[in-house]
């Protein structure tokens, strides 16, 4: 392997390492979200609210997808998902309408790696964290050639 190879070979650890980075610094920054929401939340009555979203990725079809790309779908959907559940942190779990939630993000399409992704919700568990479990198919007729 020449130094072409290794150039290659060490920016693909790069781009890894960088999506990684990015990953962790969500969870941190989720993390810090949710702790002040439950700082709030205990000063209120003991009711449960909404403190975070967490999102679950399944893809229906790896088919030519790295493991980079495969993370770099995940992370564009946590981010998206996240963002138009936002609204709901810090809603009181009881008063919650818990059809609505999948009506927000089924048939909503992200892009990644040049590609378009249909999500479905597969999944939502609602308690003091909103759990979302979601499926990614990929739009047939707009795959990257």
């Amino acid at each position: 392997m020449g130094a072409a190879g290794t150039n290659a070979l060490i920016g693909q650890q790069v781009d890894h390492l960088t999506l990684v980075n990015i990953t962790l610094q969500d969870q941190l920054e989720d993390a810090q979200n949710e702790l002040e929401k439950l700082k709030e939340s205990s000063k209120k009555k003991k009711k449960q609210t909404i403190t975070a979203i967490e999102t679950y990725l399944i893809l229906t079809s790896r088919e030519g997808l790295t493991e980079y790309d495969e993370l770099r779908v995940k992370l564009e959907a946590a981010e998206k998902v996240k963002n138009w559940l936002s609204p709901l942190l810090g809603q009181d779990v009881a008063g919650l309408d818990t059809l609505w939630i999948p009506s927000i993000v089924d048939n909503r399409e992200i892009e990644a790696n040049g590609n378009k992704y249909r999500l479905r919700t597969h999944l939502v568990i609602i308690n003091e964290k909103l759990t979302v479990y979601l499926k990614a198919t990929l739009v047939k007729g707009e795959a990257r050639q």
